[in-house]
């Protein structure tokens, strides 16, 4: 764990970045793109089909593991299930209208703004006391109208009413977000299998059911954290499966409210869980991802709504995950980097999408069965940013592939493609069968937003080439 010295040096270097990063605009590339030897080779001998191709991922709609599903009936058969589902419909809006905490240091400098706009330049020459009744009139008319355009933040209390509203109103949501970050790991490192996992900000344990779907039986030890004593007491009933009196199959299950100071214990995969938007300020949730990221062995990792602020709480941590990385010395004191992304970014540069003059989320969507929250409308889809940072230096190939970033505009004969490089750009293709061959062409239409695109995009100038 660094020193708290190093880490406010780092914090104010953050701060110093978002000040002067530059705008840039997604850039039209060359169109120019190449189909890698062995790919190209696969699909002309039909040993592999275009809609097969390794970049695919699955976009079936998620649903919940059956004992999963049984367990949550038999906590709402002793539960007012209607009122539990106006509570969730509220929730939903509350958690996805969610913003960051306005920092201190934001609302004084807004403060000495209006009050310099609301002071007349004769104060200097009024008497003392009709100053201080111009200055008293002016704190007022800053206080008020500071309280009319700030947003109000306030912390999240779970009772036990809460904590089944969010059962309600997230579960399904949330396990379909994670379920896909999990088989996005396991696609592009199949070796990496966690057997201990820490779950920041647990809820309602919806980590340690993707985890056990993903990797069934290789879970060895599961330590949750969460403030609410509620979530808690919730979270293990369902894996009682619903029965107060029923056992906890999995030993190592740890349950506590308040996160571990110590990184003596390390954890296989770190996950914090639409959980930093729920801290007060910038500088704790920075102070928790280096907690959790000391107490990562494997990989550590973050989700938030595919809001823009949920967006911009994951390129925070993960911009200051990688700085604080970039600073790592051996005990020969040689620097080296430990943090490097798996996903969904094919590079660790800064975050494009922060970049743009129009700001737009790096977010990803998933479509979910969801009978818990309605009976008659069982279908739902959630939108989620995520980061996967691990601590290896061995990155699959693949990872460098470009990642697709918007839906694939397909049209009658050319598609087009916006996608994040491994060279930290923002670009968008336009790919023919005229002009890109078949293959090229066919990859790219068989695509989804999400997918990556086993493609080479040539520079400038260069001719197109199907064959790499």
């Amino acid at each position: 764990m660094k020193s708290m010295g190093h880490f406010h040096r780092l914090l104010g270097y953050l701060n110093a970045v978002h000040v002067v990063r530059n705008t840039r605009l997604i850039s039209r590339a060359s169109n120019a793109v190449s189909v890698p030897p062995d790919l190209y080779d696969a699909l002309e001998s039909s040993e592999l089909k275009h809609r097969r191709h390794p970049g695919i991922r699955s976009h079936k709609r998620t649903s919940l593991p059956p004992k999963l599903l049984e367990a949550v009936k038999t906590v709402l058969e002793t539960r007012d299930v209607r009122q539990l589902r106006e509570g969730a419909t509220v929730l939903r809006a509350q958690l996805w209208s969610r913003h960051l905490p306005v920092e201190a240091d934001t609302i004084r400098q807004k403060a000495a703004f209006l009050e310099r706009q609301l002071l007349p330049d004769q104060l200097e020459s009024m008497s003392p006391e009709e100053r201080d009744q111009v200055e008293e009139q002016v704190k007022a008319a800053v206080l008020k109208k500071l309280r009319h355009e700030t947003y109000h933040w306030k912390a999240f209390n779970y009772d036990e009413f809460g904590s089944g509203a969010y059962l309600v109103a997230r579960l399904a949501a949330d396990y379909a977000a994670l379920n896909r970050i999990f088989s996005e790991i396991k696609h592009l490192n199949q070796t990496f299998v966690p057997k201990t996992v820490m779950d920041f900000g647990s809820g309602v344990g919806t980590v340690f059911w993707a985890v056990q779907d993903l990797w069934p039986r290789k879970l060895g030890e599961y330590f949750s954290v969460d403030a609410s004593a509620h979530m808690n007491a919730l979270a293990r009933l369902l894996v009682q499966g619903g029965d107060p009196n029923g056992n906890v199959k999995l030993q190592a299950y740890f349950q506590r409210q308040f996160l571990p100071a110590s990184d003596k214990i390390k954890f296989d995969l770190v996950v914090s869980a639409f959980s930093l938007m729920e801290l007060p300020s910038m500088k704790q949730r920075l102070e928790t991802v280096a907690n959790l990221w000391a107490k990562t062995s494997g990989m550590l990792v973050l989700v938030e709504n595919g809001t823009l602020a949920g967006h911009r709480a994951i390129s925070e941590a993960r911009d200051f995950i990688l700085t604080m990385a970039s600073h790592s010395q051996t005990e020969e004191g040689n620097v080296v980097k430990e943090a490097h992304i798996l996903a969904p970014c094919p590079h660790d540069q800064e975050c494009p999408r922060n970049m743009e003059k129009v700001k737009v989320p790096c977010n990803f969507a998933v479509e979910y069965d969801d009978s818990i929250f309605s009976e008659k409308k069982n279908k739902g889809q959630t939108l989620y940013s995520y980061t996967v940072i691990q601590k290896s230096s061995t990155i699959s190939e693949e990872r460098h592939w470009p990642r697709i970033i918007n839906p694939v505009l397909c049209r009658s004969r050319h598609v087009i493609c916006r996608l994040c490089c491994d060279d930290g750009n923002l670009k968008e293709i336009v790919l023919s069968k005229k002009r890109n061959g078949r293959h090229a062409y066919r990859i790219a239409r068989c695509s989804n937003w999400g997918d990556q695109l086993p493609l080479d995009i040539l520079p400038e100038g260069n001719s197109c080439s199907e064959k790499g």
